[in-house]
C-alpha cells in the first residue's frame, strides 16, 4: 500500500526520513556549491567550517544513495532484517545523524556571529530542521 492511501494518518518515523532524504539532496548540493564560493572569500575557521562541511555533505550522498535510494531501503532500513546496518542499530544511527546536524548548526551559528555571511545563517537554519526531522525519524 503506497502513503498516499494513508493520507489521514499521522506521519511515523518512515515518513520523517523519507522527507528527509528527499529534501536533503538538493539540499546537500546547495550545501556544498555555496560551501565552495564563500570558502573561497573567508580565511581561517570559517573557510575550514565551509570546506570540511562541503566535503562531508558530499560523502552523505554516497550515504543516501546506498541505504536510502528506493522506498524499499527504508523499510528494510526500520524493519529486524539482515540490513547490514541493523549491526549498529537503526535508532543509533538516525541519533547520530540528528547529532551531527545539531553539531553544525551550532557552528554555522558561531561563524554567522564572527562574519555575518547569509549562508552561515541560512545552513545553521537548514541544519537546525535536518536535526529536528531526524529525531522524528528516530
Amino acid at each position: 500500500m503506497s502513503i498516499a492511501n494513508k493520507f489521514i494518518s499521522w506521519p511515523n518515523k518512515k515518513f520523517f526520513l523519507r522527507h528527509v532524504v528527499q529534501m536533503n539532496y538538493a539540499g546537500k548540493v546547495y550545501t556544498v556549491l555555496r560551501g565552495i564560493e564563500v570558502a573561497h572569500d573567508t580565511t581561517g575557521w570559517n573557510q575550514a567550517l565551509f570546506v570540511c562541511y562541503a566535503v562531508f555533505m558530499t560523502l552523505g550522498m554516497f550515504w543516501y544513495t546506498r541505504f536510502w535510494l528506493l522506498p524499499r531501503d527504508l523499510d528494510d532500513y526500520y524493519r529486524e532484517s539482515d540490513h547490514v546496518l541493523r549491526t549498529v542499530g537503526n535508532m543509533y544511527i538516525t541519533f547520530g545523524a540528528a547529532v551531527y546536524y545539531f553539531v553544525f548548526c551550532i557552528l554555522f551559528s558561531i561563524s554567522y556571529t564572527s562574519i555575518d555571511h547569509p549562508v552561515s545563517l541560512s545552513l545553521a537554519i537548514w541544519n537546525a530542521w535536518c536535526c529536528i526531522l531526524l529525531i522524528l525519524a528516530i
